[in-house]
């Protein structure tokens, strides 16, 4: 029998623990996981990043069984948002830590998940920089401020006025004018979460007060067929001196 001096043990051991240690992080992903698709976590679990893909992944399937019940999958996936701390996951982490405005007066843009039912993008901004009004042609968006602050204000369009031909770089672009109903307004601060549909509160703009972060979740995700149509809100007056409505222009 070999002769096992006491240090040697004792490096064995440490090492051994550092393997175990190692392999806890992967361990407990596995775990939450599995949790998540047996239906096993509650309301008040954080949950790790391969959990929390797992339960959108399965809410996401509720919008291929018509009718599609939108206000409640994005109250669910504002539910879910909550309980990540997204900072913390190594995948988010790295993005945020890479970060480098690229763009002057524009925002950043990664994609952290995509797939034909679902995509989860972080959007990071500097002060000044935003998103004017702007649609997501039968999406639902939940919109989790990460860290910041940002203006949103959301509509619905409710009537048709018209349309004008314009010609811009020789190309002539057909301007479709609306009438606007405000339906939300709100300074959006870090852990508060904003919802739109495909029929209430679609049309949005994201204004940031300081260096903000946004992770969002579009359903279903974006395609080379997607066509958002840009608006031009006239926000000075009212239409009609009635309130929370604006025209505006698209295309």
């Amino acid at each position: 029998m070999c002769n096992f001096k006491r240090r040697e043990f004792i490096k064995l051991n440490a090492l051994g623990f550092a393997a175990i240690a190692l392999q806890l992080s992967t361990v407990s992903s596995y775990a939450q996981q599995a949790n998540g698709y047996l239906g096993k976590l509650g309301t008040n679990t954080k949950l790790n990043w391969d959990a929390f893909l797992e339960k959108i992944t399965q809410l996401s399937q509720s919008q291929h069984q018509l009718p599609w019940d939108q206000k409640m999958y994005t109250q669910k996936v504002k539910q879910l948002l909550l309980q990540c701390n997204f900072p913390e996951f190594e995948n988010v982490k790295r993005e945020m830590d890479n970060y480098e405005n690229k763009n002057l007066k524009w925002f950043e843009a990664s994609s952290l998940h995509h797939e034909v039912d679902f995509q989860i993008s972080l959007f990071q901004f500097e002060k000044g920089e935003y998103i004017p009004h702007h649609d997501h042609p039968d999406m639902t968006g939940v919109i989790n401020v990460v860290s910041g602050s940002a203006h949103l204000r959301n509509y619905n369009r409710i009537e048709e006025l018209g349309s004008r031909t314009v010609t811009t770089n020789g190309q002539k672009i057909i301007k479709q004018s609306c009438i606007l109903k405000e339906v939300s307004n709100q300074i959006a601060k870090t852990g508060d979460v904003s919802i739109l549909t495909s029929n209430d509160g679609n049309i949005h703009s994201v204004m940031p007060n300081e260096f903000t972060q946004l992770v969002d979740v579009f359903t279903p995700a974006y395609t080379e067929n997607t066509n958002p149509k840009w608006y031009k809100v006239d926000e000075e007056e009212f239409y009609k001196q009635q309130e929370k409505l604006f025209v505006a222009e698209y295309y």
